[in-house]
């Protein structure tokens, strides 16, 4: 009796190939969007590039200044206004950007 032997296309005379990992994208998701990362991304330069442009600014705040009532916290941590300019920014953080609003 002849023993046949078949061998599986999928696996049969196949060469490894590199596995070539993509980078992750480098992002932060400030007030719930995803937003571009940078090297040396602080929390205060969040915090004034939102406040610069009118669209993220918050009603009746002048764009460009920094309104008493803003607070930030960095992965569910407060950090405290006077650590803004000293406060890294990691790709993958969470940042949260809050004002308060007066009425009721």
């Amino acid at each position: 009796m002849t023993q046949t032997r078949t061998t599986d296309p999928r696996t049969a005379d196949t060469e490894e190939l590199p596995v070539v990992a993509a980078a992750p994208a480098q992002v932060v998701t400030v007030n719930g969007l995803p937003q571009p990362w940078d090297p040396g991304l602080t929390v205060a330069t969040v915090v004034q590039g939102l406040l610069s442009d009118a669209t993220t600014a918050p009603a009746g705040c002048a764009t460009g200044t920094t309104p008493t009532g803003v607070a930030a916290a960095l992965d569910d941590a407060i950090v405290p206004r006077g650590l803004w300019t000293h406060t890294p920014v990691p790709a993958g953080a969470r940042l949260e950007i809050v004002t308060a609003v007066q009425g009721g």
